[in-house]
């Protein structure tokens, strides 16, 4: 297996300054959650370009999201669309670029002290590690997205996805226990179920008795 890539020295900066705050910044369930929300304006913005990339419309997201930038550019919740449009938008992204994006978005949202925003791109961090083989290090900033924001649920089924792909299906459980825990009206979250029961990474997990009883047999 290849080791990640060495930090850049923004990047290790950036790590030391986020190890710091982790230390003080409280968890969403302790605090006013709207600290971390966005503007309705910014809201309204980023659910247009959400909606062109839900439908493919990948250079058309591309050219909002440039111009939202230009008015808006230190907005955490617009960086991370960028982050997400240099890992899907293929060949006008990269997973270099991804990581380049993903500073600027970390950096504005540990600034902010927004945890929502902190966490998501953490995750998404770990999305691109995954991608590029480096297992170890993405399961470590999930679990640092995780520590950031428990309640957030990107990095609680990456966590369970990563542990029954290594067949830990006791692990996987565990993780899928705290997501049932976070969400206890799961059963009527369409987002939810459709990852129980068809996301791939859990394919080992759906033959094991503890995840059949506890999920599988609550949906069918």
């Amino acid at each position: 297996m290849t080791n990640p890539d060495p930090p850049s020295e923004r990047e290790r900066a950036l790590r030391i300054e986020l190890s710091k705050r982790t230390i003080s910044i409280p968890s969403r369930t302790e605090r006013d959650e709207r600290i971390d929300r966005d503007s309705d304006e910014i809201r309204e913005i980023g659910g247009a370009i959400n909606a062109l990339i839900r439908d493919e419309k990948l250079e058309e997201a591309r050219a909002h999201l440039d111009d939202a930038l230009a008015q808006y550019p230190d907005e955490p919740g617009l960086l991370n669309l960028r982050v997400v449009l240099d890992v899907i938008d293929k060949p006008f992204g990269s997973y270099q670029q991804a990581r380049e994006s993903c500073i600027d978005a970390l950096e504005t949202a540990v600034n902010r002290d927004n945890v929502f925003y902190t966490s998501h791109i953490l995750n998404n961090m770990a999305l691109i590690a995954h991608k590029e083989g480096h297992d170890e290090f993405s399961k470590a900033m999930y679990l640092a997205a995780h520590f950031i924001d428990r309640t957030a649920f990107p990095p609680l089924i990456n966590l369970a996805a990563w542990n029954s792909r290594k067949g830990d299906l006791p692990e996987a459980t565990e993780w899928i226990n705290r997501i049932l825990e976070t969400f206890p009206d799961w059963q009527n979250n369409d987002e939810i179920t459709t990852f129980f029961t068809k996301d791939e990474s859990l394919s080992n997990l759906r033959n094991y008795e503890p995840f059949k009883n506890a999920v599988l047999n609550k949906i069918n």
